[in-house]
């Protein structure tokens, strides 16, 4: 095959090939077996480098093991390519998890390879070399490792970064964000990754930003997801955006917490309510009371219990981050989902570290039951289980009962401000849709516009909180 790809390019096209030298599976692949593939590729004198990767694919956690995620060991495969590199004595290329250009230029200047490929790198900042050489390195967004490109693109999906919502929609979002004609004062509250986004967006467009956030310190749900210590580089989206919105001279007021007084006190032209949510756990015909949310368990706010139920229908990180919490200190562990499949927002490579830590601490997992009501009895929970498909219903005894169902929105200032604004807190859907700013105006004694955006709308993913920030604050 490569005889006749050398064929059909010439002597003068640069031709590699990509390949496991080390399937690290019982009858794949050996160490000792890919250094002599190695060997007879350099010598083969049809490529011109070697891209060398390390593990198998076939199974999602083997693809994990090759592209390592968030919270597993980065550049884990750079020293085993050194290796290759110096038994060939060849030029070689590598690329699994090199997530920032200090390891990379680590890399090359150790002599461990001859070039690193950095794909994630690039979907999260596509101006990377360009800030590389004009020595803005501080400037580069980092990749935190969430993965939510890759499960994506596993699953089908659009190929979109988690916290750069212009990549893969260039065509209608900017990677670089062009100066506002005329500079508005613009009022944001709440310090999350909706906010913090239209912050950013905002200040780079020229405009005088303010940020109310009623914590002491910025990140939203961010904060409480980094509780886990696999997804503390989460964190790297807010400290980002915090460190541009400094740059550029944003106002940020801490443990204050906003009403409209406070809102018309700055005169805004434009204000942005990025309240975010709070867990809804109202789930049940009758025993709500008796439950708490997965936020309670993460924060550390209630002690996990020792026979548990982690009610999820909402599909995402938080339920099974409060099982890991729960299990680790030796609690039985049950999560329930009335879906076909449980935590189908996770997405499977993310998964993976999930269930290696789960599945070690005895977690069960039960498919397409759903939590009806909850009574007490003595000391214990029962909770009544039944199941859209209809014909069954049971009752089973825990003495701490999780639910994750997403978050309902923090929407009271909105709702007090909408009668002072100009829109009346409405949006021009259509205009959003084509890129034009928000012009309409409903309230001819209104003195500002109003929108609001993220989780304040209703529960959403950070992807889809930031996706908000930039379609609209880009136009403002």
């Amino acid at each position: 095959m490569l005889r006749a790809i050398r064929a059909r390019v010439g002597e003068q096209f640069l031709l590699g090939i990509r390949y496991t030298a080390d399937e690290i599976i019982a009858g794949g692949i050996t160490k000792e077996e890919g250094v002599e593939i190695s060997k007879r590729l350099t010598n083969s004198g049809l490529v011109d480098y070697l891209n060398v990767i390390r593990g198998h694919l076939e199974t999602d956690a083997g693809l994990t093991d090759i592209i390592p995620i968030m919270g597993m060991k980065s550049a884990a495969h750079l020293d085993f390519a050194g290796e290759i590199r110096k038994e060939t004595e060849f030029p070689t290329f590598h690329a699994a998890r090199i997530q920032d250009v200090a390891t990379a230029r680590h890399a090359i200047e150790a002599g461990k390879v001859d070039m690193i490929g950095i794909t994630r790198v690039h979907m999260t900042d596509p101006h990377i070399v360009r800030k590389i050489i004009e020595k803005r390195e501080d400037d580069i967004r980092p990749c935190v490792g969430a993965n939510y490109c890759l499960d994506r693109i596993y699953q089908g999906g659009m190929a979109l970064c988690i916290h750069n919502a212009a990549t893969g929609r260039e065509v209608t979002m900017p990677q670089t964000i062009k100066p506002a004609a005329t500079k508005r004062k613009i009022v944001i509250i709440g310090a999350g990754p909706a906010g913090l986004e239209a912050a950013r967006v905002a200040g780079k467009r020229g405009h005088d930003v303010v940020v109310f956030e009623a914590m002491n310190n910025p990140g939203g749900q961010i904060r409480l997801t980094a509780q886990n210590v696999r997804r503390k580089e989460m964190m790297g989206i807010i400290d980002w955006r915090m460190a541009q919105c400094e740059k550029h001279g944003m106002r940020f007021v801490f443990n204050t917490f906003a009403d409209a007084e406070t809102v018309s006190a700055e005169n805004p032209d434009v204000v942005i309510v990025a309240t975010g949510g709070m867990p809804h756990t109202e789930v049940c015909t009758e025993g709500n009371e008796h439950v708490i949310s997965s936020w309670d368990i993460i924060s550390g706010d209630v002690k996990p219990g020792t026979n548990v139920l982690i009610f999820d229908d909402a599909g995402d990180h938080a339920a099974l981050q409060a099982a890991e919490t729960v299990a680790q200190v030796g609690g039985k562990v049950e999560v329930m989902t009335p879906d076909r499949t449980f935590s189908p927002e996770v997405m499977s490579m993310n998964l993976v570290p999930y269930m290696r830590s789960l599945q070690k601490l005895a977690t069960k997992f039960t498919v397409t039951y759903r939590l009806e009501s909850v009574h007490k009895d003595g000391g214990d929970l029962v909770a009544t289980i039944g199941s859209d498909y209809g014909g069954i219903r049971k009752e089973e005894r825990y003495d701490q009962i999780v639910v994750n169902h997403g978050t309902i929105p923090m929407d009271e200032l909105y709702f007090e401000l909408k009668p002072l604004s100009k829109n009346l807190g409405a949006v021009n859907y259509d205009d959003l849709i084509d890129g034009k700013p928000q012009v309409e105006e409903k309230n001819p004694e209104g003195r500002f516009q109003l929108f609001r955006i993220g989780d304040a709308v209703s529960a959403r993913n950070t992807h889809a909180a930031i996706y908000d920030a930039l379609r609209l604050a880009k136009d403002l």
